[in-house]
């Protein structure tokens, strides 16, 4: 019954993504002009973090080393409304860790869909990579309760006014990534909104 639901509502949008007008947009959303998208190709850009720490326990008179990120990323353009992210953590303390994989539809200005697996919608500083971050390491609220990750579908739209607002839900197996082969009769539902400040 899920899976039948899934294909419909990607039957319904592929219209929608056939006939968006411009301005299109990248896989993160940021728009370009029709001028842009002849000009470039679709060749994937390939992205990467290296984050490396020394830490010192004072109470035991002990440090060590660590590589805490290394990170490499692969985004794209399939067509001028469709895009894909995949990305992997070589080294998560230690871990290698398969982070995202999903493809994002732009079927309308404002709006975007993304299916496959990807953060969960709740916090902002969770959905921060590790080089946009401000300090070495995430902050309580979001390493223990904010950074989850699960496979679904989102659907994101910013409202066309002078003060940016985006909203984005999605619903998700709950599972967790390794879990994807098991059937569900609920899913899990997560949602946020995001105020920019202007001037950035």
């Amino acid at each position: 019954m899920m899976k039948k639901s899934a294909l419909i509502l990607l039957v319904a949008l592929l219209p929608l993504a056939a006939t968006a007008q411009s301005p299109y947009n990248n896989e993160d959303g940021k728009k370009i002009d029709k001028e842009q998208l002849e000009n470039r190709d679709y060749w994937p850009e390939i992205h990467g973090t290296i984050r490396s720490k020394y830490e010192y326990q004072t109470t035991m008179g002990a440090g060590r080393f660590e590589v805490r990120n290394a990170r490499v990323s692969v985004t794209g353009n399939v067509l001028p409304t469709v895009a894909y992210k995949a990305e992997i953590d070589l080294s998560d303390e230690g871990n290698i860790k398969m982070l995202d994989a999903y493809t994002r539809l732009f079927p309308a200005k404002g709006l975007t869909v993304t299916a496959g697996q990807m953060r969960v919608p709740f916090t902002i500083d969770a959905h921060r990579s590790p080089h946009q971050q401000y300090f070495t390491n995430r902050s309580f609220i979001a390493k223990q309760v904010g950074n989850v990750r699960d496979v679904g579908v989102t659907l994101g739209y910013t409202l066309p006014t002078e003060l940016p607002i985006t909203v984005e839900g999605g619903l998700f197996n709950g599972s967790g990534l390794t879990n994807q082969k098991e059937w569900h009769k609920e899913v899990n539902y997560s949602a946020k909104a995001q105020f920019l400040l202007p001037n950035g």
